[in-house]
């Protein structure tokens, strides 16, 4: 007579265990991804202004050959790429706006997945609403502070981030199980980083140490070199043949003369209002926790038992390493002559899985009624550090609203002829962007710039913007003084003027 197999209740408790954890796992990351996602397509704009501008043109450049204005010599390629890809499917610029958005929505997803196997589920989890959430990496700030490059713009700074955080998480895995492919994938997407963002080689080298702490070092180091040199030799090559060297668009990308320094105190005077004062709150509780542990320890009133001491260690090196990282990263952006908020956006990973485990202390009270009154307070201030993103949908999700810059290039294509040349000294790459006319930068301030334009080159249009705090040359009463110039065309921003070389003309 055949016998019924008998399961094991405690095994079929820890399967049916498992499999609940990982459908709330999965549920948590596609809703964090899809809020993410929404959060920064909300507010489809075609009106775009000059960094922005620059790589939609490159892309242009990419895809159409459009040849009238390019700044590929001196910015990274890879989001105009990415941009010229998605334009071969639907050539709009919405399309670079969706694709932008999805990018860095996969962010906080990769943070959580990178922190999980290094502090635990719910720390990675906090790390990853407070990425996906907080005000200045969703681009909605407080009065008197304002930031380009966060997750709604289409700017390299969000998606380098996001692609340092694939390979950390890559990173991460190979150390696991370690294998020549792995280390050589995340070297590969190192050097993604970087193309996408040259100033990524800051976060790039501080990753890269991580190889250190495989089994062999060397072999693994020699991998991610490998993987490395794979993702980023075609576009050195291409440097050296387009512009006579393998790093002159990494100096020409670098070059910031004229622009005024901040001070090396910048990141840090607005600190909370980039990370958010919950951030603040849980970085002092990670070093509360750490300094009371270590003291516990030395007094001699805790016993470790060896597990304990083993995986503990492992967890502070860890800890050590994320603080390295964001030290790193803040001394070298703080070193740097220009700085602006979006520049720092690198320094999140560490210091969001630093304030994380941090803000766990909330759920680890010994009583049931102390849990529960810290998850209460924990879940009401990331309620209320995120109230401001609200914000975004006070704007309808498609902004039909067009820019004065828009209007006057509507204007250009249709009332000058096509091989006429455009000069600017401000906000060019937009002209570029939204014409067809060759657009020549005028570079120079002061008795420079007007000595630059007694002597244009040939018959164009000049683009002259009305004093404000922004730009304050050239100036019109100087224009219109000039025979070379005669006024064209007049906006409530900017001037239109016909240039002739020959002066009356």
């Amino acid at each position: 007579m055949d016998t019924v197999p008998q399961i094991d209740p405690s095994t079929a408790y820890c399967r049916d265990s498992h499999r609940r954890q990982v459908i709330l796992e999965s549920t948590f990351v596609v809703l964090l991804i899809v809020a993410a996602f929404i959060l920064r397509v909300w507010a489809l704009s075609r009106m775009h202004f000059w960094d922005e501008a620059v790589y939609l043109q490159n892309a242009e450049v990419i895809c159409c050959g459009k040849a009238n204005y390019s700044e590929l010599g001196r910015r990274p390629p890879l989001l105009s790429l990415i941009f010229a890809g998605v334009f071969l499917l639907w050539h709009h610029v919405y399309a670079a706006c969706i694709a932008t958005a999805l990018l860095n929505a996969l962010g906080p997803a990769l943070l959580y997945f990178s922190g999980r196997m290094i502090a635990g589920r719910i720390p990675a989890a906090i790390a990853s609403l407070l990425l996906a959430f907080s005000p200045f990496f969703v681009g909605v700030f407080p009065e008197g502070f304002a930031s380009d490059g966060t997750g709604n713009s289409l700017l390299s700074d969000s998606p380098a981030l996001t692609l340092i955080l694939l390979a950390f998480w890559l990173l991460l895995r190979a150390l696991r199980k370690q294998t020549d492919l792995r280390f050589a994938s995340a070297g590969f997407v190192l050097a993604l980083a970087v193309l996408m963002r040259f100033a990524s080689l800051s976060s790039v080298g501080m990753l890269a140490l991580l190889v250190l702490a495989a089994d062999r070092r060397w072999r693994a180091a020699l991998a991610c070199v490998a993987g490395f040199v794979a993702g980023i030799g075609p576009y050195l090559w291409w440097s050296r043949f387009r512009y006579g060297g393998f790093l002159t668009t990494f100096r020409s990308g670098w070059d910031h003369r004229g622009i005024p320094e901040e001070s090396p105190l910048f990141y840090l005077r607005n600190f909370a209002n980039m990370f958010s004062w919950i951030t603040v709150a849980g970085l002092a509780l990670w070093i509360s926790l750490r300094a009371w542990e270590s003291w516990k320890q030395k007094g001699g009133e805790h016993r470790v038992s060896p597990g304990e001491r083993t995986v503990g260690k492992g967890s502070r090196r860890f800890e050590a390493f994320l603080l390295l990282w964001a030290g790193t990263v803040l001394f070298f952006f703080s070193a740097l002559q220009h700085k602006e908020p979006r520049y720092i956006m690198p320094i999140a990973p560490p210091l969001f899985l630093l304030a994380g485990i941090g803000l766990t202390v909330l759920l680890r009270g010994r009583q049931r009624a102390v849990r529960v009154a810290g998850t209460i307070l924990l879940v009401g201030a990331l309620a209320y550090t995120f109230l401001p993103i609200r914000e975004r949908f006070e704007s309808p999700l498609v902004d039909d609203e067009v820019s004065e810059e828009m209007r006057a290039s509507d204007f250009l294509t249709h009332s000058v002829p096509p091989d006429t040349v455009l000069y600017a000294n401000f906000n060019y790459p937009v002209f570029a962007y939204y014409t067809n006319l060759r657009v020549q930068r005028v570079t120079g301030t002061g008795p420079a710039l007007y000595e630059a334009l007694n002597s244009l080159p040939s018959d164009g249009i000049l683009i002259a913007y009305r004093e404000s705090d922004e730009i304050a040359e050239p100036r019109l009463n100087w224009l219109d003084s000039n025979p070379h110039f005669r006024r064209f065309r007049d906006f409530p921003s900017l001037v239109l003027y016909q240039y002739r070389a020959i002066a009356g003309r």
